[in-house]
């Protein structure tokens, strides 16, 4: 039986954040207490518009928008809960009148895969412990991320940049 590596169970820490443009105020106070949590900000995605779904109108609002972040802290897979929960922390204390002001989902990135935590189940995911799923958004494969018939459009669309973070990853690592 192989033995796994220490590296095979640490990555680096992300963010997905989504919120309304008319609301920029909640995504800097967001960002401010992910930064005092877990570290700067190593690498960003722009803003980019989510025209392709209106699922979270309802509670957040219109003109939604999102951005990936990456922070300069690796974390074992496993606290991928932890950060979770953290993350539905912050959502909660930004909320206004019982609605979210920005959504966000914790992920890590490594070598081979990108996996975001969620508290919604479908057949795809799988249940963690403390009411969080993973979900492996992209696999690593033929020299560039790959998606699934499940992956959301965003991660599809942002191949190139979390390209570009694997590259720090294995640089950080030292590989």
């Amino acid at each position: 039986m192989a033995k796994y590596k220490e590296q095979d169970v640490k990555a680096l820490l992300s963010f997905a954040l989504m919120w309304s443009q008319d609301r920029q105020e909640y995504l800097d106070k967001a960002i401010k207490t992910i930064t005092q949590q877990f570290g700067q900000i190593l690498e960003e995605t722009e803003t980019f518009n989510l025209p392709y779904s209106s699922y979270y109108e309802k509670e957040m609002g219109s003109n939604l928008v999102k951005k990936f972040i990456v922070v300069d802290k690796f974390i074992q897979k496993d606290k991928l809960v932890e950060v979770k929960h953290f993350s539905e922390k912050v959502e909660q204390d930004l909320s206004e009148g019982g609605n979210r002001t920005v959504n966000i989902d914790p992920l890590y990135i490594d070598n081979d895969q990108i996996v975001v935590a969620t508290s919604k189940y479908r057949g795809n995911r799988i249940y963690l412990r403390d009411g969080v799923f993973a979900e492996l958004e992209l696999w690593y494969h033929h020299k560039s991320f790959q998606p699934f018939l499940w992956t959301y459009l965003d991660y599809k669309e942002k191949i190139p940049f979390f390209n570009q973070v694997r590259e720090i990853v294995l640089r950080k690592k030292g590989q």
